[in-house]
C-alpha cells in the first residue's frame, strides 16, 4: 500500500509524549504487525503487548484516533487511516506502565469482588443446548478490557464494578450448575452495578460481540423485581424491561 505516519503515545514512568514513524505497510497489515515493525526496525525502546496475535489472549488492547478502542491484533492499519495517518494510545480507566502497556489488575482485582468463576454445586444437572444458549456468547469473554476502557462510569464512580465483571456475573448466573445463584445479583449490587448509564459504549466496543449492556440490563431489572437491588425512580434513560 506504501508509506504511512503511525503517531504513539509514550510514557517512560515520569513523562508522556507523542512520537512519530513513519513506516510501510499492506493491505492487510495490523496494528501490533506495525508496532512490531517500529519496535525491531526503529526504536527497540517502544513497548506494547502482543501474545496470540488470534484475538484469543485479550492482552493487545489499544486506542486508536482518541475515539474506538480495538485488540491491535485484529485491527488493520488501512482502515483506520485518516489523512494517512494513525493514532495509538493506550487503554484508559488503566494505570499506564509504559507506552502501551497498561496495569491490568485494576480490572482483574474487581473480579474477585464479585467472585467471576465457576462455583459448582454438589450435583451435577445436565446441560442442554439451549442452557447454553444462555450464556454461550458470554464464555467468548477474553479478559482485553476493552469494556472497561471505554466505559464513561469510572469517572463518576471509581467503585463501580465495570462491563467486565458483570459480564462474569451474567455468565455463571445464568448457568444452572453453580452454586451461587442469586448470591450473584448482591455481588452485583454491592459492586454498583446501577451506576451504569447504559451507554452501550461496551457492547459497541466488544472484540467478541458480547452484548455486555443487556447482560447488565438483565441483572439489575432481575434485582429489582426481587428486591435484591433498591429500585430507583425513572430517569428515562435507556432500559428496557426484560421478562424471566
Amino acid at each position: 500500500m506504501g508509506r504511512i505516519i503511525v503517531k504513539i503515545k509514550r510514557f517512560d514512568g515520569k513523562t508522556e509524549w507523542y512520537d512519530q514513524f513513519e513506516v510501510n505497510i499492506q493491505d492487510r497489515t495490523t496494528i501490533a504487525e506495525v508496532l512490531m515493525q517500529i519496535h525491531d526496525r526503529i526504536d527497540p525502546t517502544l513497548s506494547f503487548r502482543v501474545q496470540c496475535r488470534a484475538s484469543i489472549c485479550g492482552t493487545c488492547g489499544v486506542k486508536i484516533n482518541r475515539e474506538r478502542h480495538v485488540l491491535a491484533c485484529k485491527t488493520k492499519v488501512k482502515e483506520n487511516l485518516v489523512n494517512g495517518e494513525i493514532l495509538i494510545e493506550p487503554l484508559s480507566n488503566m494505570t499506564v506502565i509504559k507506552d502501551l502497556v497498561t496495569d491490568h489488575k485494576e480490572f482483574l482485582y474487581k473480579i474477585k469482588d464479585v467472585k467471576g468463576w465457576f462455583e459448582p454445586k454438589k450435583e451435577f444437572q445436565p446441560v442442554y443446548p439451549d442452557d447454553l444458549k444462555q450464556f454461550d456468547k458470554e464464555t467468548d469473554c477474553i479478559l482485553c478490557g476493552i469494556c472497561y476502557s471505554i466505559c464513561p462510569v469510572f469517572e463518576a464512580d471509581k467503585d463501580f464494578g465495570g462491563p467486565i465483571n458483570f459480564v462474569k456475573v451474567f455468565r455463571f448466573w445464568k448457568d444452572k450448575n453453580d452454586s451461587l445463584g442469586d448470591e450473584r445479583i448482591v455481588l452485583a449490587e454491592k459492586n454498583h452495578i446501577t451506576s451504569c448509564v447504559h451507554c452501550k459504549y461496551c457492547t459497541f466496543s466488544c472484540p467478541k460481540q458480547i452484548p455486555v449492556e443487556q447482560d447488565i440490563l438483565q441483572i439489575e431489572f432481575y434485582g429489582k423485581q426481587k428486591g435484591i437491588i433498591k429500585k430507583e425512580e425513572d430517569t428515562g434513560g435507556f432500559s428496557t424491561p426484560f421478562g424471566f
